[in-house]
């Protein structure tokens, strides 16, 4: 087949090039970002950095200032800025990081876990009702990125790993 001919069909979605065609089952693991269980590397009157424990070379660095919170990550020494990604995602004022689980979804290879995407849980105000809002991330390195979220009352943790496994599992 030439290589034109396997582009088109990959383009037109005629080849599996997904995990789960690879026979690949998405998997989860948690950690967390529990005050008591992170390295606080940053605090100010209105502001902290936390340092919290992540998986496959990444740090979790969970973030907040004046009334607002949010998750960012390092990898390989290099930090990602995903604020104002997220905040993008999460509708409403004053949105923070709603609990203390960080999703890792992923697949298992050769015993060792393989994370494509880190899911968190966002809430907010929105007319004054409380909104909560699930942010996928795509993890890339140090270049990660929001790639979306999915409200809670619309999808909840399912909507958000079937978005992840579209949109970030693809090798």
């Amino acid at each position: 087949m030439k290589l034109s001919s396997f582009i088109a069909l990959a383009v037109l979605g005629l080849l599996p090039l997904s995990l789960a065609a690879q026979n690949k089952k998405p998997v989860n693991e948690f950690t967390s970002t529990s005050e008591d269980k992170a390295e606080l590397i940053e605090e100010g009157d209105d502001s902290f950095k936390l340092r919290c424990k992540g998986l496959s070379g990444y740090e979790v660095i969970f973030e907040g200032s004046h009334g607002r919170s949010w998750l960012n990550l390092v990898y390989d020494s290099e930090q990602t800025d995903l604020m104002d990604a997220a905040f993008n995602e999460c509708p409403g004022q004053f949105p923070v990081k709603a609990n203390d689980v960080v999703q890792w979804r992923g697949y298992m290879e050769d015993g060792q876990f393989v994370p494509y995407a880190l899911i968190y849980r966002m809430k907010s105000s929105v007319d004054g009702e409380p909104q909560e809002t699930l942010i996928v991330i795509k993890l890339a390195g140090a270049g990660s990125t929001v790639v979306g979220s999915v409200p809670s009352n619309k999808g909840g943790n399912e909507g958000a790993e079937a978005l992840a496994d579209k949109l970030c599992a693809m090798e």
